[in-house]
């Protein structure tokens, strides 16, 4: 009698469910379309309590990882309108609105259509406009975790069956996709926000509805297509093992670089933000692996502002880079270290597909090599375009007619051919790399690419092929090939154990590579290390603190004015040197690069006051074709005006600048004035003086040349010596005029200037006299008194006048001469 226990841990697949037949149907034409039977069956087949069941579960899904999604973002963006409702929205109420089911139906659908469509208008002070705006932003993470979950859905209630043909599995498919995308854009249908501003602005937020429909009804058909269609009985399509490859590649590229976007973001998260906000994270690692892991195969990301929206483009600098972003522009050069991560996950992915592959007789096989680079483009090119942020839209206004615009940013079209390099390399290293790693050591290789796996690779036996529902197997002597395929090469022997000889070997040249492969790591290393310090902002920091520290030659000579000689005679260390205050850097920053320079802001302070500049740096050409050069050629340079009323020479230290004279608008005077430049910082300007006359000096503070211009004035003032001598000369003067003959002179009081006097003199002198700044003077008063000579009829008696004294300084050289003019007529 037959056994028919089934041993210990043995598993036998459940049996396939008998398919239920159809009912009968006594009206049926017999001539029925074909197609149109296989739809009544399969929209049949769809209301059956199976066909209902799955629905349940495809729909109870979606909507799980919607929720959860969903929920990663309006957590915090509810929790920051809490925070700010009392200030700017508080007009609009967003606090309320965000704590409301529909604003959770509106991020609901957001995250199941990636993105948001904003529609307004309004209008103020006889203006009125109309907007309306799209933001794009796909969820790739929703949109595998849909593919992933249904297709495990499917398979699983289906037992792992494949029934019908290609065509039924389309059209099954098909109606399920459509019934589920339809049910979610009802549900989206609800969540659409308004606001108002006052009783003129108003406007409301809603779901991409096309988005909803189309991003549900793609991942639906093509997860439950893959789940269902037949396999062929053979060993496979290449170009199916292709695609198979390529997803393999790309999940691994998104997993390992999305790990690391996510644990470098959390691990710089600003101390002032909450950890609400790193829920944001999750609904983009999808995103964030394929930025992440376009870096890594030495891609680039880059920003596209078009339209109005370059208005704009100077405040997105927060939200998004302003040039192209490569590997070596993360944290300051430190992500060139993601290199190391690409090679590893190359090697990696490599073995796993070449044991997968199986062994070959003829060893290298390039038929088979090149179906998974050309897969690769066609999926890393839908993927840069699924996880492209933009926004855009239009601005209508009354009387300015209508603006558009847009801005996005995502994976450059050259990094996709990057990641389609990289697939080659993974595909031609997949066909050498496993024996050599069985060679030196076998276990590594069961580790990478699994032991059964490995065992077959090991053995020669073929990669396994996934069963055939006995409806859709085709024998395998009638069974067709498709046409355009090569055909596969015979399976290898099993390899046997390795000798120690070519263990020797084989640890000779893992060695050889592994040692070559520490130099080019050093080698990258050590030269993204010395770009990470030849930054842009390096060459702007060397030049302030060249200016801090007083050097102001050197500066010069780093960075040439292009101003004329007479133009920076300031421009010297003796200058700089001497300065009262110079700068102190505070910060620099680069702001963008792109292939042709950098822009750099810079801060310093002068005396505490703190102040901005923008250097734009160049590249220069790559030193020893591999170091970047940078060339900064913008000088911080402040135009300064000096003048002096009395002296043509001015000092600053101890340089000594002469002035050009410059007559008064009358041109009865004259004064000194002149124009250079300087480095900021604060100067004392003085002019030369002697004991006769002083210059009080003045402070000339140069901060920034788009603050108010720096000027000073040197303003001369008389001594008290050069008072005594002219009081002296005043008085010498008032005594002249009360002596023989002297008193005749012009200039003495006219009482005075006479022969019939019979007596004068000076009764008292000027005590004091005022000097203006023209060199005019003024004495106090002095008292005369005089009599007059008795004639035969007149007896006179003594008098007294009061006069005071005018007259001018002149100087030759730094003497001066001192002439008294006269007496006041007074």
């Amino acid at each position: 009698m037959e056994n028919k226990q089934v041993p210990d841990g043995a598993k036998v697949p459940p049996a396939p469910l008998e398919p239920r037949p159809e009912p009968s149907n006594p009206f049926q034409n017999a001539g029925q379309n074909p197609q149109v039977k296989k739809f009544s069956n399969a929209v049949l087949e769809l209301k059956s309590r199976a066909g209902l069941q799955l629905l349940g579960f495809q729909a109870g899904s979606i909507a799980a990882i919607g929720i959860v999604l969903a929920l990663c973002y309006l957590i915090p963006f509810a929790s920051l309108a809490k925070e700010d409702d009392a200030s700017s929205y508080a007009d609009f109420n967003v606090a309320a609105q965000l704590n409301s089911f529909k604003a959770f139906i509106l991020i609901f659908g957001a995250v199941l259509g990636g993105g948001l469509k904003v529609a307004g208008s309004g209008g103020a002070f006889d203006m009125y406009g109309e907007m309306s705006l799209v933001l794009a932003f796909v969820s790739v993470t929703f949109i595998l975790a849909i593919c992933a979950v249904n297709y495990a859905i499917v398979r699983k209630l289906s037992r792992g069956v494949r029934k019908g043909g290609w065509k039924s599995a389309a059209l099954a498919s098909g109606l399920h996709a459509l019934v589920l995308a339809l049910l979610f854009l009802i549900i989206s249908l609800f969540g659409k926000l308004s606001f108002e501003g006052g009783e003129m602005i108003s406007a409301s937020v809603s779901p991409r509805y096309a988005g909803v429909f189309f991003t549900i009804a793609l991942a639906v058909f093509f997860s439950q297509f893959l789940a269902t269609a037949p396999q062929r009985a053979n060993t496979g399509s290449a170009w199916l093992n292709g695609v198979r490859e390529a997803v393999l590649l790309a999940v691994s590229t998104l997993v390992a670089f999305a790990l690391v976007g996510v644990i470098t973001a959390v691990i710089q998260r600003p101390d002032d933000m909450p950890w609400s906000m790193s829920l944001f994270l999750l609904p983009l690692l999808g995103t964030i692996g394929s930025y992440v892991g376009a870096l890594g195969f030495l891609g680039a990301l880059a920003p596209n502002v078009s339209g109005m929206a370059s208005f704009i483009g100077d405040y997105a600098g927060e939200f998004m880079p302003e040039s192209v972003l490569r590997i070596w522009d993360i944290a300051e050069g430190k992500g060139a270290w993601l290199l190391v991560l690409t090679v590893v996950l190359v090697l990696l992915v490599a073995i796993r597909v070449g044991v997968r592959r199986g062994r070959l007789a003829s060893g290298f096989n390039v038929q088979r090599a090149w179906q998974l680079p050309a897969a690769a483009l066609v999926l890393w090119m839908v993927l840069s375009w699924l996880t492209n942020i933009s926004l855009g839209g239009n601005l209508s206004a009354y009387e300015m007619g209508e603006m558009s615009g847009s801005m996005s940013f995502g994976i450059t079209w050259y990094s996709v051919i990057f990641l389609a390099l990289g697939a080659a390399v993974v595909s031609l290293l997949a066909e050498v790399l496993p024996l050599q790693v069985y060679r030196y050591a076998p276990s590594l290789l069961a580790l990478i690419a699994g032991k059964d796996a490995a065992a077959r690779w090991v053995s020669g036996q073929p990669a396994p092929v996934a069963p055939v529902s006995p409806a859709a197997a085709v024998p395998a002597e009638t069974a067709p090939v498709a046409k355009g395929e090569p055909e596969l090469a015979e399976p290898a022997a099993a390899l046997a154990p390795a000798s120690a000889e070519s263990r020797k070997k084989a640890k000779a040249v893992g060695f050889s590579v592994l040692a070559l492969a520490v130099i080019a790591g050093i080698g990258f290393g050590a030269v993204a290390y010395l770009n990470s310090q030849r930054k842009p902002e390096a060459e702007v920091e060397k030049y302030l603190s060249l200016l801090a520290e007083g050097k102001a030659e050197k500066a010069t000579e780093m960075v040439d004015p292009g101003i004329d000689n007479a133009s920076r005679v300031l421009l010297t260390d003796d200058v700089l040197g001497s300065a009262k205050q110079r700068l102190e850097l505070v910060d620099v920053v680069e702001e963008s690069r792109d292939g042709n320079g950098a822009y750099v802001r810079a801060s310093y302070a002068i005396n505490g006051e703190r102040h901005e500049r923008g250097f734009t740096v160049d590249a220069g050409e790559k030193e020893f074709g591999l170091l970047d050069t940078w060339v900064l050629d913008e000088s911080l340079i402040v135009p300064v005006q000096i003048s002096a009323d009395q002296s043509e020479d001015v000092a600053l230290g101890k340089t000594t600048v002469k002035l050009a004279s410059d007559e008064d608008y009358y041109g009865d005077g004259t004064s000194f004035f002149g124009e250079f430049y300087a480095y900021p910082g604060i100067y004392e300007v003085s002019a030369p003086g002697n004991e006769y006359r002083k210059t009080e000096p003045q402070e000339l503070r140069v901060d920034h040349p788009d603050s108010q211009l720096a000027q000073v004035a040197l303003t001369t003032t008389t001594t008290e010596k050069l008072n005594e001598l002219v009081l002296e000369e005043v008085k010498k003067f008032a005594t002249a005029c009360v002596t023989v003959p002297t008193n005749l002179e012009d200039g003495c009081p006219s009482s005075l200037q006479s022969k019939d006097l019979a007596s004068f003199s000076v009764k008292s002198q000027a005590e004091s006299v005022s000097i203006d700044e023209s060199g005019e003077f003024t004495s106090s008063d002095i008292v005369f008194k005089f009599k007059r000579n008795d004639s035969e009829y007149m007896d006179y008696d003594e008098e007294e006048i009061t006069r005071s004294f005018t007259g001018n300084v002149d100087w030759y050289g730094e003497k001066p001469q001192v002439t008294v003019e006269g007496a006041s007529w007074w």
